[in-house]
């Protein structure tokens, strides 16, 4: 674990504009990779300028099926994490 409180105002500013940045990376990445996913299977209709109903329907499902599953990992995630920590970090 890092100890901020060594750190001085202008390296603590340069390591929350980084932190940020590496942020902002990561959820650029997520929302490509999930609109991709999801245009790719949803939309297969190109001949009008609007979705189709059962395309957006679609798109709101895949969308709606990517935030519940990556909640539950989360949820896992951390249940594993207590798990290691109570046995003595022994998996």
């Amino acid at each position: 674990a890092m100890d901020f409180s060594k750190l001085n105002d202008k390296e603590r500013q340069q390591f929350e504009e980084t932190a940020m940045r590496v942020q902002m990376q990561a959820f650029i990445a997520t929302y490509n990779s999930l609109t991709t996913r999801c245009f790719n299977s949803c939309v297969n209709d190109f001949t009008g300028r609007e979705l189709l109903r059962k395309e957006d329907t679609c798109v709101k499902n895949c969308v709606d099926k990517y935030f519940v599953s990556t909640q539950r990992i989360g949820q896992r995630f951390a249940e594993q994490q207590q798990l290691m920590a109570e046995s003595g970090g022994a998996a």
